[in-house]
């Protein structure tokens, strides 16, 4: 045992290395990788770098003008934010590839270095300086204000020439045509001036009839009386709308609402320079032949108001309101109060059609501020021409005497022809038809 040579087992070397020696490798290499890749495409050319440098310094020299806020100066990191910020900013155009280069171009860096303004087909136009100063000091300077720099004097670009040598027509199509520039573009050779604008093609509207002229009350060469007259009902007879319409004599039609030519009257008479009102139904003594939607004494404010407000929109070209009916409403203080205030925030006067022979109507106008005025005759409680005839001409006997009468008459086949054969025969006894908003105080 004591002869025996002990024998060393020799460990076998590993081959490879370190595995973890292998991986960091492999991840510093990729870093420098990135790196070096980040520096290449990062790295500014020479041009870009001299703009920047060039913009320092223009933005150095409006800050020493006072044109940069005494609040806003800001450090050398600032500036180069608001630099690349401008930068960002700048709109750059797409050079159209065809015969004619578009006058709003930018110019290259070694352009502006020579004041040449030759622009190549088929590159984007660079930014301009001036836009980023503009940019950067937060005034932006207009194309007509800005003067043009003294190397770029004398030089007109092609588009400016073009546009110069160009006829009228030709230079107002190439305008039309030419893309939209950023606003900080070289200034140019300013086009068109003093030319009309050329409307851009707009698709055919139906043509409107203009409104006819509005009558003018008649003057006669002594006025003996004024009468004031208003059609109610109208909503319901069109054919007798329209005979009051052709006599050119000014009246006043009131529109009841929910009726199936509510919109037919009141555009019809707007339509020939009248005015219109609205023929609001209201609660009678009687309750007897009412309207289904009535403004009644039992309603709360808010439900007068609403109805109220619902009839007004199916006439908006009204300017008052009167009663349909109503012996009941018009004579409770609540109710009308409610109506007048409404009508107040309106504007709209109110005409009391004075169904009843009292009224709160008056005391509640006069204390919202409500132009009032109230109806004197009805002329048509008989369906009579001669009968109806005899009443206006009793109304104008009245004017004559109290100066001014207001009087109520209908959208009635019998009545509108009493008017018709009238009116020519009061005016010339010397009465002159006015409208009764004319009379309201």
């Amino acid at each position: 045992m004591a002869g025996k040579k002990r024998v060393r087992r020799t460990r076998a070397a590993k081959k490879g290395g370190h595995p973890f020696l292998v991986l960091l490798f492999f991840i510093a290499l990729i870093m420098g990788s990135a790196y070096m890749t980040d520096r290449m495409t990062n790295a500014p050319d020479s041009e870009v770098a001299q703009n920047v440098t060039t913009i320092g310094h223009l933005f150095n020299d409006k800050e020493m003008q006072g044109l940069v806020p005494k609040e806003d100066q800001g450090t050398p990191e600032s500036v180069k934010e608001k630099i690349k910020a401008a930068m960002d900013k700048v709109v750059t155009v797409q050079v159209k590839a065809d015969d004619e280069e578009p006058a709003g171009s930018s110019v290259s860096s070694n352009e502006k270095k020579d004041g040449s303004q030759t622009m190549e087909k088929g590159k984007k136009a660079s930014f301009s300086l001036p836009s980023i100063v503009s940019k950067i000091t937060g005034k932006e300077e207009s194309h007509e204000n800005t003067a043009v720099p003294s190397s770029l004097q004398g030089k007109p670009t092609e588009a400016a020439s073009s546009a110069v040598s160009s006829t009228p027509s030709s230079t107002a199509s190439a305008s039309s045509s030419s893309p939209t520039s950023s606003a900080a573009a070289v200034p140019s050779v300013k086009r068109n001036a003093g030319q009309p604008k050329v409307p851009a093609k707009q698709s055919a509207a139906p043509v409107k009839a203009a409104p006819a002229a509005s009558p003018k009350p008649n003057t006669p060469s002594a006025v003996k009386g004024k009468l004031a007259v208003v059609i109610d009902d109208a909503g319901r007879d069109l054919a007798s709308q329209h005979v009051y319409e052709s006599l050119g004599i000014p009246l006043t039609l009131a529109v009841m609402p929910n009726q199936v030519h509510t919109r037919d009257a009141a555009l019809s008479w707007h339509a020939h320079g009248l005015p219109v009102i609205l023929h609001q139904p209201m609660e009678s003594v009687s309750g007897i032949g009412m309207e289904s939607k009535v403004i009644l004494t039992s309603m709360s404010d808010e439900e007068i108001r609403s109805l109220l407000k619902s009839s007004l929109s199916q006439v908006p070209e009204a300017v008052g309101i009167n009663n349909h009916q109503g012996s009941k409403a018009t004579t409770d203080r609540h109710t009308m109060d409610v109506v007048m205030n409404e009508l107040h925030h309106r504007h709209l006067f109110f005409f009391d059609s004075r169904t009843n022979s009292t009224t709160a109507a008056d005391g509640a106008a006069a204390s919202y501020g409500v132009p009032y005025v109230r109806n004197d005759l009805f002329v048509d409680n008989e369906a009579d021409v001669a009968a109806i005839s005899a009443m206006i001409r009793e109304a104008a006997k009245r004017a004559q005497k109290y100066g001014t009468y207001v009087i109520i008459g209908h959208c009635r086949p019998k009545t509108a022809e009493a008017f018709r054969q009238m009116v020519p025969q009061l005016e010339k006894e010397g009465i002159q038809f006015v409208y009764v908003s004319s009379l309201a105080k």
